[in-house]
């Protein structure tokens, strides 16, 4: 599993938007579950995914080792989180 996520890792890391596709697509409905259980608002948990992935994109670079990408993506979900958590909970 890790080494078809290190090859779509390299495939994104030299432009191709398919392999983004499809390591977005195999992560997504981790991301989201693990979202909703920590906010419990299934919008703001879309929201949490979305920004994960974005984040992912932009950030993919500075992954210094790609078969560490599930626990790498899986902290900046957890981050999103605790900082959906903190904002909300001040309102």
């Amino acid at each position: 599993m890790a080494d078809n996520d290190v090859q779509l890792i390299q495939r994104i890391l030299d432009g191709d938007d398919e392999a983004f596709t499809a390591i977005m697509q195999k992560y997504q409905e981790r991301i989201h579950a693990f979202a909703l259980q920590k906010v419990g608002d299934h919008h703001a948990a879309e929201e949490i995914t979305q920004d994960t992935f974005i984040l992912v994109h932009e950030k993919l670079y500075q992954l210094k080792d790609p078969k560490r990408f599930e626990d790498w993506v899986n902290v900046i979900a957890k981050n999103l989180c605790m900082k959906w958590v903190r904002t909300n909970l001040r309102q």
